[in-house]
């Protein structure tokens, strides 16, 4: 007779405890809704205290800490959700993400296939996988695995944002370029060139010619320029110009390089470059490391180390000199990028030429922007102001024009 109300008291007591949850929970759910990311995971924590079993509240601790950046925290959880449900796609995507935001592009991709493997017909698999291409360049693939997403969820509103932000590859391209050096010494000097080439995703060839005049002379330049993206994260090129009889630029220049995604959105790059001008050999080698914060901003700074070697008359500044720049990119508008750097030392211009030779400092500043007027259509436009140790200075100015198809 005694144990009816001990039941009704039990019930009611869970009864009480249920309701209390679900308003935790929608209060969660609230503050995730307002971005209150800290105060939502400690309220699900909270009620996984409760409720240890409860797979939703640790995928939502793992979500929240991937959007808090707590990348360790997010993995743990989510590697918790996994031991306990291997297929759990959902979990698998998660954790996929998390890699992808950290550009471990590798990992996420293995990830991803388990998924994939496991639910093909998953749109969200699908939309991982376009995104994953997408951040690595590849929009081909990026646009299949939109497409398949649609086809699977018609109304899918993030693949139709995504398939929005693609840019298919035009590969064809044709490049029309303009510069001119005003120099404090002597008359003006222009540049013209015209380059075409194909830029696919993996392999890039490009084809160029170049017109100088300067310092009352004329030189006529053609050459070959070839990249290819190798296997985990590398990028390959090498080129040669040559422009026989050429006095005021390297009659033969010849350049190798290397680039590698680095971790925590880091990137490397190694050149060299071989100068044969008609009075000396110029050795120029450039590391440089790359910063890509939130997009859309990165920074560069390169080091420069060059020799030069005399084959005629006395030698002077034929050791090595020293030389760094750094430069800040911020796309301000989606179709509009800015860059400013500086540099010193004595070699900071793509295009060397004879008046390069010797031995000063300088200061540059470099200023430009890039407009991508259409995706067919972009125009490059950028400046420069060296001043040197020996009293005199340069002014640089010129613009790009290209066309894809």
């Amino acid at each position: 007779m005694n144990q009816r109300p001990a039941c009704l008291i039990l019930c009611s007591l869970l009864g009480t405890l249920l309701v209390f949850a679900q308003d935790e929970e929608q209060a969660a759910r609230r503050l995730t809704t307002d971005q209150h990311f800290a105060e939502a995971r400690a309220l699900y924590e909270k009620l996984l205290e409760r409720d240890p079993q409860n797979l939703d509240y640790q995928m939502w601790i793992a979500r929240l800490s991937a959007w808090m950046k707590d990348y360790a925290k997010s993995i743990e959880t989510y590697d918790g959700v996994l031991a306990r449900e291997p297929r759990n796609t959902e979990a698998l995507v998660g954790k996929a993400y998390v890699f992808l935001w950290q550009h471990h592009y590798a990992e996420a991709g293995e990830l991803l296939a388990q998924a994939e493997a496991i639910a093909p017909e998953d749109p969200d698999v699908q939309l991982a996988l376009a995104r994953m291409c997408h951040y690595q360049s590849q929009e081909r693939a990026a646009a299949a695995h939109v497409s398949k997403a649609l086809s699977l969820d018609p109304d899918n509103a993030e693949a139709k944002d995504l398939r929005g932000e693609l840019n298919p590859p035009r590969p064809v391209e044709v490049r029309l370029g303009y510069g001119q050096d005003r120099f404090s010494f002597t008359s003006p000097g222009n540049m013209g060139s015209v380059t075409a080439g194909y830029m696919g995703e993996r392999n890039q060839v490009e084809l160029q010619y170049e017109e100088w005049s300067r310092f009352d002379q004329r030189a006529r330049r053609a050459g070959l320029n070839l990249t290819r993206k190798a296997g985990g994260g590398w990028w390959l090129r090498a080129g040669a110009m040559l422009g026989p009889g050429a006095v005021v630029v390297p009659r033969g220049e010849y350049t190798a390089g290397v680039s590698h995604a680095l971790p925590r959105r880091f990137a490397w790059d190694m050149d060299y470059r071989l100068m044969r001008f008609h009075v000396a050999d110029v050795h120029l080698v450039s590391p440089a490391l790359s910063y890509y914060f939130a997009k859309p901003s990165w920074v560069t700074a390169t080091f420069y180390s060059s020799w030069t070697n005399w084959r005629t008359g006395p030698q002077p500044g034929g050791g090595a000199h020293q030389s760094w720049g750094a430069q800040y990119y911020r796309q301000v508008a989606k179709p509009v990028t800015l860059h400013v750097g500086y540099a010193r030392g004595t070699e900071s211009f793509e295009a060397v030429s004879v008046d390069h030779l010797g031995v000063f400092q300088a200061n540059t500043y470099v200023a430009g922007a890039d407009l991508h007027i259409t995706r067919a259509y972009s125009v490059e436009l950028f400046g420069a102001y060296q001043m040197r140790s020996n009293r005199t200075h340069q002014t640089s100015f010129g613009v790009n024009f290209t066309v894809r198809q």
